[in-house]
């Protein structure tokens, strides 16, 4: 018995549409985010915060905390332009791996909202939605 050369297609890939994908992920993620943790320090204070990096990065100046969100922004990017050029190269994953990205990324817009969604929970309600939740 031998193997099928290619996997099956699962439909055309759209490689342009990941750098959209990839875009919104980071602005919901990273200035979107950063701003509303922000307004929730200055709101609640800044040991409410949950997340323990983000939780020292507000004890650090506003340049480090830019720094560090413009560096994780540069590497995400960096690490999905490799990612897509290793599929390009894969005949017979390339596609498969595109369709992983797209999961991924849809996942990480999700998360995304949801940090949107918390935040602007704790600035309304003073809590988290997680704490609301009983979590």
């Amino acid at each position: 018995m031998t193997l099928p050369r290619r996997l099956p297609r699962l439909g055309a890939v759209d490689r342009e549409s990941y750098w959209g994908w990839v875009a919104a992920a980071l602005f919901l993620l990273l200035p979107v985010d950063l701003l509303t943790t922000l307004l929730c320090a200055a709101v609640v204070g800044a040991d409410a915060e949950a997340n323990p990096w983000m939780a020292w990065l507000l004890t650090q100046p506003l340049s480090v905390l830019i720094a560090v969100h413009v560096a994780v922004g540069a590497t995400a990017v960096a690490g999905f332009a490799a990612y897509e050029a290793i599929s390009r190269r894969s005949e017979r994953f390339g596609d498969v791996m595109l369709h992983a990205a797209r999961v991924y990324l849809v996942l990480l817009v999700a998360v995304g909202f949801l940090v949107f969604w918390n935040n602007l929970a704790v600035l309304l309600f003073r809590r988290s939605l997680f704490a609301m939740a009983g979590l």
